[in-house]
């Protein structure tokens, strides 16, 4: 699992253009809701075996913080 796999997913489950998803980007701005959070962590547990709970993620996280905590999951 790669930090573009990890972007890809997150642009398929949110319907974000893969180009606008930068690392340093929170949830909050990019409008990400509760419920594409939750779809994306469904696929990220069902494609990568990580379990992560929607509220440990709340939306003042970049997506460098979500891919962060995805692959230290994966290797934990």
């Amino acid at each position: 699992m790669t930090n573009e796999d990890i972007m890809a997913l997150i642009s398929q489950e949110t319907g974000l253009e893969r180009e606008k998803l930068a690392p340093d980007a929170t949830l909050a701005t990019l409008d990400i809701s509760s419920i594409d959070l939750v779809s994306v962590l469904f696929e990220i547990e069902d494609r990568f075996g990580v379990e992560i709970q929607p509220e440990d993620i709340p939306p003042e996280s970049t997506l460098q913080q979500l891919i962060d905590r995805i692959t230290t999951g994966a290797k934990a």
